[in-house]
């Protein structure tokens, strides 16, 4: 298994909540992933994935992989 260092960075939601329509557009975290070891990884362009959320992990997988 490889590993990659990344950083959480500061973005900014790309839409508004039609329930908050006036309420700007807050700070978020977001995780940019890109490069050729995606694709080593079996992560082709328009490779539909599934992303489970546990206490302090993300896992990414291939849809259908589970």
């Amino acid at each position: 298994m490889k590993y990659r260092t990344l950083k959480v960075r500061k973005g900014h939601r790309d839409y508004t909540l039609k329930s908050q329509p006036y309420s700007g557009n807050p700070i978020t975290p977001f995780l940019l992933l890109k490069g050729t070891w995606l694709e080593q990884a079996g992560f082709t362009i328009d490779t539909p994935v599934s992303v489970s959320v546990e206490d302090g992990r993300l896992s990414i997988v291939r849809d259908g992989s589970r």
